[in-house]
């Protein structure tokens, strides 16, 4: 009898590992895998994962460290040499399993020199509808109604549980989801960069949501569980210093200064010039669920082709057009309809949104709006529809769904600004005798914040480099705003701490 890892490694020369999402199993994959074996990827060489989900004391953490034993205990011995736990693999996720992924990356107790470096062994990366940011269906999945559709069903101490801590990692804006972005995608050396020892990686999302009864679940701008923007891994952050002492940070831990060494107040991200460029690309006629239901045979060719062709940064560039050019009409549909109808513009954008103050704790009561104007702060300024969803552990972190005009494309223009972008925003701490007060430019003298105050304005235009915008379509910005947090009355002896007076 042949030995079976000879065999395989004959066949191919890395296994492909495919990770379904929350609520689902392995089976779930079957189809895939079996279009992706018709495409002549050796069937052998396929790993479907299975996983629990539903399990109210699970974490995405726990998953990562369980994918990370299975390959180590469960995958390595079909390979020539059992111990070795540097080979290489492909993996396919769908929705959650991008995040049990990222994770067993983020993990990693080795450096990225290190052969066992998790980083080098994952070669290629696929993306299809994955929940990078989360899914807004995540809190309502929490909810005793969630249970009975989601819930685990069998008899035991799982009964009816729907995976709260999953959900928890999966709502929108959750602080799981931002710092695990912090740790692969806006960090000083991101995961998924244009060398070799970062995998290649392709995002594929359905340009529907659900018909039937099932629409009553789909939000704008889904395709049924995820948002369009927030599949990508194309992210930037945005950080606004309203504090006495701005203290902004690199990814050096330096403070960012201007050009004259005085701290700045606002900085944006670039796009890294060594970061791979991972846009999604939409496929006609599928939404969350038939994107693994009904594989669409032009996608499992392109996945084939992505699997077996890049090998390097100009086969990636040269394939991603291709993919890019064929997905155009689809991703069109996108930026025009929705599940509601006939909307136009030019797409989506998700913002993520952490506000804090000078202490580093979260400022769970704040209001945060958007205006657009052919002026500066203009009476007669549009404000920006946002979709806003606070996550339920901690209201400081909330997400905002923007659908795009053309126009919020071209803030900019040779001779200055042909639009003015601000945001206006106050804050409360509860209780009169703690305000959050703002400071702007090197001006000492703070705005209050409170609730019977005029909200502060900040006029983000600037932060629109060249001729760019803040908006992108179908990508996340992440915002952190950081506020000063003051006793009352400011400059004065406050009302919560004083001295008797002296008696003698």
């Amino acid at each position: 009898m042949p030995d079976p890892a000879s065999a395989l490694a004959s066949t191919q020369k890395r296994r492909l590992l495919l990770l379904h999402g929350y609520s689902a199993q392995g089976t779930d994959f079957i189809r895939w895998r079996d279009a992706l074996a018709a495409e002549g990827i050796a069937v052998e060489m396929i790993s479907v994962g299975n996983y629990v989900t539903l399990n109210n004391e699970v974490t995405i953490k726990d998953l990562g460290e369980a994918f990370d034993r299975a390959l180590r205990l469960a995958i390595s011995p079909l390979n020539p040499d059992p111990h070795d736990y540097t080979w290489e693999f492909d993996a396919i996720v769908h929705s959650t399993g991008m995040l049990v992924l990222r994770q067993w990356l983020t993990g990693d107790p080795y450096t990225g020199d290190d052969p066992h470096s998790r980083i080098k062994r994952l070669k290629h990366l696929v993306g299809l509808a994955p929940a990078t940011f989360g899914s807004p269906q995540a809190a309502q999945g929490r909810s005793w109604l969630g249970a009975l559709v989601k819930g685990s069903k069998t008899i035991g101490p799982d009964f009816l549980n729907a995976g709260d801590e999953v959900l928890l990692g999966l709502e929108l804006g959750s602080e799981y989801t931002w710092e695990l972005s912090h740790r692969d995608l806006i960090c000083k050396d991101p995961l998924y960069s244009k060398g070799a020892d970062t995998p290649y990686v392709a995002v594929f999302i359905g340009n529907e949501g659900y018909g039937g009864l099932s629409a009553l679940d789909s939000a704008p701008g889904t395709d049924g569980t995820v948002r369009w923007a927030g599949c990508a891994l194309n992210t930037r952050k945005v950080s606004v210093d309203l504090r006495r002492h701005p203290r902004l940070r690199d990814n050096d831990e330096n403070i960012i200064k201007d050009a004259n060494g005085n701290p700045v107040r606002i900085a944006i991200s670039p796009w890294e010039d060594d970061r791979l460029n991972v846009p999604i690309l939409a496929i006609d006629g599928r939404d969350h669920g038939t994107m693994l239901e009904d594989p669409d045979p032009d996608a499992v060719q392109r996945v084939a082709d992505f699997l077996n062709t890049v090998d390097s940064p100009d086969a990636y560039s040269a394939w991603l057009s291709a993919a890019q050019s064929h997905s155009a009409p689809a991703l069109e549909v996108m930026k025009t309809k929705s599940v509601s109808g006939d909307l136009g513009g030019a797409g989506w954008q998700q913002f993520v949104l952490r506000v804090r103050d000078d202490h580093d704790d979260g400022i769970d009561d704040y209001n945060l709006k958007f205006f657009t104007g052919d002026t500066l702060f203009a009476d007669d300024a549009t404000e920006i529809n946002l979709i806003a969803k606070s996550y339920s552990a901690d209201q400081s972190f909330r997400c905002f769904y923007v659908r795009l005009s053309d126009d919020m494309l071209t803030l900019n223009t040779e001779n200055g600004p042909s639009t003015f972008l601000w945001i206006e925003l106050i804050a409360s701490s509860g209780t009169s005798t703690i305000e959050y007060e703002a400071y702007a430019g090197t001006d000492l003298n703070p705005q209050r914040l409170a609730a019977d105050s005029e909200p502060i304005r900040l006029d983000i235009t600037s932060l629109a480099q060249g001729t760019d915008t803040l908006f992108h379509p179908f990508t996340t910005t992440m915002i952190e705003i950081f506020l000063e947090r003051e006793p009352t009355p400011l400059n004065e002896i406050s009302t919560l701490f004083g001295f008797l007076p002296n008696t003698a």
